[in-house]
């Protein structure tokens, strides 16, 4: 029990490293879509928003058909929002992590105001504090397992400049009740390349609002690993309850493990 313990506490101090990139704040149009890796998928790293205030649902759906015709669906929702001075908030249920029997539901605070970022967990009723690091900043990774990686990883890297990725633009439109621009992203594992008898292709649909700074929908299919989409809905433009930003009087505060001597 100790050993698990010490392993959630551990979790949690990545998942407010994530956390500070700023809930709903979205790459923009011609990089790759969010999908289903928790903790806010529209975010941007570094950049934090202001005089945009939203509020919305946020659901996750992952489809995988497996070789006998047995299909695996997972969905979650949750909850974000964002205020006039560029805190945002983001709430979702998390189930089976470290083997942990059941679901938890999680509370991701990023505040560049008070310079901190915070991840509640509503159980024990303690929040894990982490400084929030500005731009430019050098930061650990914390990209997690379950993020959708490219075979090649020069792809990746690369985004719509690599030969295999081929980007198109979809022109703007009205999506879930808020104006987006939409762009598609192809990508091409050539056949051979990681033994693959055939080509590779997934593609990624994103579309993106520039008044929000936010990804209001995205859809990502790969042959390997099935389909994700992720969805904002119920968006509502306006300021968000200051409640939301802060923690709540009756949790704990306590300061998230360093990592290599700094937090």
């Amino acid at each position: 029990m100790k050993i698990k313990a010490v392993s959630f506490a551990l979790l949690l101090g990545g998942l407010v490293l994530s956390s500070q990139a700023g809930f709903g704040q979205g790459p923009g149009p011609g990089r790759p879509g969010p999908g289903p890796r928790g903790m806010g998928r529209g975010m941007h790293a570094g950049k934090i928003v202001t005089g945009a205030p939203y509020s919305a649902t946020v659901t996750n759906t992952t489809t995988k058909t497996l070789a006998d015709g047995n299909v695996i669906q997972h969905t979650t929702t949750g909850t974000v929002a964002r205020d006039s001075q560029g805190r945002t908030y983001s709430q979702e249920t998390i189930t089976g992590m470290f083997g942990q029997s059941g679901t938890k539901v999680m509370t991701f605070i990023s505040d560049p105001v008070a310079g901190y970022v915070y991840t509640l967990d509503a159980d024990t009723k303690t929040a894990i504090r982490r400084p929030l690091h500005t731009p430019g900043e050098h930061m650990p990774s914390t990209e997690s397992g379950s993020t959708r990686r490219f075979s090649n990883n020069a792809a990746e890297a690369g985004g719509a400049n690599h030969p295999n990725v081929v980007t198109a633009d979809l022109g703007s439109q009205v999506v879930n009740g808020v104006t987006a621009t939409g762009k598609t992203m192809t990508h091409t594992i050539p056949a051979g390349q990681m033994g693959n008898e055939k080509p590779i292709v997934s593609t990624t649909e994103t579309w993106y609002s520039p008044d929000l700074h936010v990804v209001i929908s995205s859809k990502r299919t790969d042959p390997r690993e099935g389909t994700s989409a992720y969805a904002l809905t119920n968006i509502t433009r306006t300021e968000p309850s200051a409640a939301l930003f802060t923690v709540p009087s009756d949790y704990t505060v306590k300061d998230a493990p360093s990592y290599g001597g700094r937090h």
